[in-house]
């Protein structure tokens, strides 16, 4: 094997990369941008390469990047070195999207050295927000089929008694239109228009209750 070998191997592991890898010194200066970072980015590796790698993102991430360095520099305390995390990073074009990335250190460099490798999360963001919408849609379907059901709950435990309460009221019209009504009959009949109507408000009070706790047990399932 020839000297230059290894760092043949090494570049052509890196072209090969599925995952954006972008290599700075000490001070964020870009020292390798492989081709997975050309097509995330948008820059060419001539581009990027001996540029700040604040390139690579928007301001705010920027100066957080910054920060976590100098102190990592300073204490050797890891706040993103080992560790992954989700970033806003920014094309070329100046377009955001979020990015998986995890940060190490090169063994044995000194100046120290890292690594970043990155992933775009856009996919994996749009199939969980359509995830969520999909939720909500199901959730509210389930709400109308429950209210639909309601509905038909109520119909069916109101319209007995007040079909009842409206045949008592016309027995009673029949009987009062008589040329001797039958007192004792006609007081039978509003008892009766007396007791279905209880019954018609006893079933909305039951089916008041029964809506009331199926809110409480959907509001209950909803996420925090």
């Amino acid at each position: 094997m020839t000297p230059s070998q290894p760092a043949h191997d090494l570049d052509a592991l890196l072209d090969v990369a599925v995952d954006a890898i972008v290599i700075i010194d000490h001070r964020g200066k870009i020292e390798t941008f492989n081709r997975a970072a050309e097509r995330l980015f948008g820059y060419s590796a001539a581009e990027a390469v001996g540029a700040n790698v604040a390139l690579l993102m928007p301001a705010s991430e920027s100066e957080r990047h910054d920060h976590y360095m100098q102190r990592y520099l300073a204490t050797g305390v890891a706040r993103i070195i080992g560790i992954g995390r989700e970033v806003e990073a920014r094309r070329k074009d100046g377009t955001l999207f979020p990015a998986w990335l995890s940060v190490g250190r090169i063994a044995d460099s000194e100046p120290p050295r890292f690594a970043g490798f990155l992933q775009d999360m856009t996919a994996r963001r749009r199939a969980e927000e359509q995830a969520l919408r999909s939720a909500h849609r199901l959730a509210e379907i389930t709400r109308l089929s429950a209210m639909a059901e309601l509905a038909s709950d109520i119909s069916h435990e109101v319209n007995q008694p007040l079909a009842a309460i409206t045949n008592y009221a016309l027995a009673c019209e029949r009987l009062l239109g008589q040329a001797q009504p039958d007192i004792a009959e006609v007081r039978q009949a509003l008892k009766q228009i007396a007791d279905q109507a209880l019954r018609a408000g006893s079933s909305i009070h039951r089916l008041r209750d029964v809506i009331t706790n199926r809110k409480q047990a959907m509001a209950d399932e909803q996420p925090g």
